[in-house]
């Protein structure tokens, strides 16, 4: 009996309860389902856009290979502009490969642009800097191959020795066997503490 008793008490409480806070509780659900809407929205918003600009890339490819590349340029540009994880690097890495852009500033620029897109993840941001070194290569410029590839020789990145045996390849190719012993000493050094 006593047990009814208690269960009866209980549910008079909760009766009570939800009929005291009815109006809490349907803004709370209305809230709850407010965001999981909001979160269903961006997804859906998300993919559609991801799938414009693979559409973009995929335009820009056709239309290069029909040697219009004026406008497979601006397609890529854009796509570069859209930040994509995925199809900016790709778009940069068409615009270099196919020859398209010309102007050695612009492409830093874009490599830049690439680089800051932070859903990359740190590994794959570090071998896109490892290619702009490389690109950078052309320009002759020591301080941005430097630049680029110092964080990463000076890191616990799984292409420090390749960034490492790319500045010693550099200033092999420059005549500067001095600066290259240096990073030939740093990368024995590093293997040997491993």
């Amino acid at each position: 009996m006593s047990e009814n008793n208690t269960d009866s008490k209980f549910q008079d409480r909760l009766v009570n309860f939800l009929k005291s806070n009815i109006k809490l509780i349907i803004i709370l659900l209305v809230f709850i389902l407010l965001i999981l809407f909001s979160f269903s929205f961006y997804i859906s918003f998300q993919e559609k856009k991801h799938l414009a600009i693979s559409e973009q890339y995929n335009n820009a490819t056709i239309l290069i290979s029909q040697e219009k590349t004026d406008k497979g340029k601006i397609l890529l540009e854009n796509i570069i502009k859209e930040k994509n994880k995925f199809y900016s690097p790709l778009a940069l890495y068409l615009l270099i490969d196919k020859k398209i852009e010309k102007d050695q500033d612009k492409i830093i620029e874009y490599f830049d642009s690439v680089i800051e897109i932070k859903a990359i993840d740190k590994e794959n941001i570090n071998l896109i800097k490892i290619k702009k070194a490389l690109y950078l290569f052309e320009t002759k410029n020591e301080k941005m191959v430097i630049k680029t590839l110092n964080p990463i020789i000076n890191s616990d990145s799984i292409w420090r020795v390749q960034a490492t045996n790319i500045m010693i390849d550099y200033f092999l190719s420059n005549n500067e066997k001095l600066k290259a012993d240096e990073y030939l000493l740093l990368l024995k050094n590093s293997k040997t503490i491993k």
